[in-house]
């Protein structure tokens, strides 16, 4: 399931491309520049480093090793408790959606998700036995969990509570390893809570973000991988593949609640912590950044089957088999397209083959993975100077008289017409991006439209590119 459709035909999409850049980044020109402006840890630029000269392919499966790596591991962890658990536990980590998914992003949730089932595995045996193995097992696990999530920090802060309830008394020797490590996660971690909120401009906060939390995790359908609809019932004909394997989980949740009942609080304390953050507006709610909890989920939806006896086995295999039925649908989530893949625009500016670029929210080096820009004109109107062109159409005088240009913008950034944007100017309740790329939008639209001909135009995904020939007056 996590092989299949791997090679995505539509490249990397931006957060991949972060990954990708950072990670190529030589360690003598600017790595951990590039790492301090991002609003993640550094340790997943740092694995995906060996591999940044790769293809799209290998770079996937750095993603996939970790996701079956998981496997054996949340076997482990229901075995902490039976050996029934234990296959439960790692046949529902096998065929999850929601994990199938992120082993083939090119992006460190795939990797989280793996110290996360270690760090529950060795929570669970360091309650049972102090042992020196566990002991550091739980350490290591725990701080790979931070340096790797800016959100891990919440995590393990109530990961050590538990520990702390459950022994009453948290071994020195953690607490001196934790304190070691905190300048380089407060150097870091201050940085990034200070880029956080500026990379998180695109959501708000409703309801239906916790509600699709679980239909995410515990469903063959994804909703809220980048920001979720408002109405959690958005689509009529996938309320069944929705509701169904939810219920199913949530049913094995419950029965197994209070087997692991302090776990539990950890996770509802960092869903709660998270949901307070983005009622802030520091964070956009997105089902990827609680993954640390998923494996506290897995082995309380299994235990509670385990209690349930026949009528358990029954409902884990229903819930097993939607995963499995989701495969041979088109919508499967190894099926999904990436309408932002960054291959898309090169492939169609390889058929055009302007002169002159110019590119609207990226700049061109987004683009250099799979389009050669040697010899090319190239202009952009990025996030980083959007506020230099109060009359975004003086960029196309850059264009000399009958030579030909192509235009790119992203769609999913610049949506509203002219009108609207005109309105809704200043308005709180509706991003900055989307009016100002809007509106860069549709100034350059317009003014090709009354200064150029022969004009030809793609669509795309999540990408609209206009080619144009500028009028020789």
């Amino acid at each position: 399931m996590r092989f299949s459709f791997i090679n995505k035909p539509e490249g990397l999409w931006n957060d991949e491309y972060v990954s990708w850049f950072v990670a190529q980044t030589p360690f003598n020109e600017g790595f951990w520049g590039e790492v301090l402006k991002q609003c993640h840890m550094p340790l997943y630029y740092l694995y995906l480093k060996p591999f940044s000269h790769c293809s799209d392919l290998v770079l996937r499966l750095t993603s996939l090793v970790p996701g079956l790596l998981a496997i054996p591991v949340m076997y482990l962890v229901g075995r902490e408790f039976s050996k029934r658990a234990g296959y439960y536990a790692a046949a529902i980590t096998s065929t999850l959606s929601f994990l199938v998914y992120y082993s083939q992003e090119v992006r460190f949730y795939s990797l989280l998700f793996l110290f996360s089932a270690l760090s529950l595995l060795f929570t669970l045996s360091y309650i049972k036995k102090s042992s020196r193995k566990n002991l550091v097992g739980h350490i290591i696990s725990n701080a790979l969990i931070l340096l790797t999530h800016v959100l891990g920090g919440i995590y393990v802060f109530f990961n050590l509570l538990v520990v702390f309830y459950k022994k009453k008394k948290i071994s020195k020797t953690v607490v001196i390893i934790f304190l070691c490590l905190l300048p380089l996660i407060g150097c870091l971690g201050v940085n990034i809570l200070r880029m956080l909120p500026s990379s998180q401009w695109w959501g708000h906060f409703t309801y239906t973000n916790i509600l699709f939390l679980f239909s995410d995790f515990l469903s063959p359908i994804l909703t809220n991988n980048i920001n979720a609809p408002t109405v959690f019932f958005y689509n009529k004909q996938l309320v069944i593949w929705m509701l169904v394997p939810t219920f199913l989980g949530l049913t094995g949740f419950i029965a197994g609640f209070r087997k692991t009942l302090s776990l539990n609080i950890l996770v509802f304390m960092v869903i709660f912590v998270m949901s307070l953050l983005a009622i802030s507006g520091k964070l956009v709610f997105i089902t990827k950044y609680a993954i640390e909890v998923l494996p506290i989920l897995i082995l309380t939806m299994v235990l509670g089957f385990e209690k349930l006896k026949k009528p358990g086995l029954i409902l884990f295999a229903l819930f097993i088999s939607f995963h499995l039925a989701a495969f041979f649908t088109p919508n499967y989530v190894t099926k999904l397209a990436r309408p932002e893949g960054h291959r898309i625009v090169g492939e169609i500016l390889k058929i055009y083959n302007p002169d002159s670029i110019v590119f609207t929210y990226y700049e061109p080096n987004r683009f250099g993975r799979y389009l050669d820009l040697n010899g090319k004109n190239t202009y952009h109107i990025s996030k980083s100077n959007r506020f230099e062109y109060e009359n975004p159409a003086l960029i196309l005088d850059n264009i000399g008289p009958n030579s030909t240009v192509a235009v790119v913008f992203l769609d999913s950034v610049s949506f509203f017409d002219e009108e609207f944007v005109s309105i809704n100017k200043g308005n709180p309740d509706i991003p900055e991006m989307f009016l100002t790329f809007s509106h860069i939008k549709n100034s350059l639209i317009k003014t090709l439209n009354q200064e150029y001909k022969d004009f030809k135009l793609a669509k795309v995904g999540a990408w609209t590119v206009i080619y144009a020939r500028k009028v020789d007056r």
